[in-house]
């Protein structure tokens, strides 16, 4: 029989991964599983900023940096008010770094039985250059990966 105790949820307020927020929640009911919560504030952003503009006053990247973490607390304070809501207990971390890293680190650290994620589904040229944060992880994760498109049929009880 497969346990499912912890379920990681990558979240980044999309609609792919409020899609995946939907599937995390039902997993965590039927097993009786928790769910943590993790937005990625992808350190991307700062280290495009200074290779764009070359240095910049450190208060801009500061103030910038702030932002992005007040945006990452509400995205997961909503997870969890939405676990609360159904019983499922639900820890949240936001963490900085790449994204995909970040979240193939914690799966293995903590360590994850199942995890689920929202993809975009980017094709050709896009997923050329923007890569695919999802098939890295898919492709390193240490456990199960359930990945979610927000156009894809849902699985629903009659």
């Amino acid at each position: 029989m497969i346990a499912i105790k912890t379920i990681l949820l990558p979240i980044d307020g999309s609609e792919c991964s409020g899609k995946a927020l939907a599937y995390a929640l039902a997993f965590a009911q039927q097993f009786r599983a928790r769910v943590v919560a993790l937005h990625v504030v992808d350190q991307w952003w700062g280290d495009q900023t200074r290779h764009t503009f070359g240095e910049v006053r450190p208060n801009v990247l500061q103030e910038a940096q702030a932002r992005h973490e007040e945006e990452a607390r509400g995205i997961v304070a909503a997870v969890a008010d939405a676990g609360s809501k159904l019983g499922v207990a639900v820890e949240t971390r936001i963490v900085t770094g790449t994204p995909a890293e970040q979240i193939v680190r914690l799966a293995k650290e903590l360590p994850v039985d199942l995890l689920i994620m929202g993809t975009h589904g980017r094709t050709g040229i896009s997923h050329v250059f923007l890569g695919s944060v999802a098939e890295k992880i898919v492709r390193r994760a240490p456990c199960p990966v359930l990945t979610v498109r927000p156009k894809e049929h849902d699985f629903v009880v009659p």
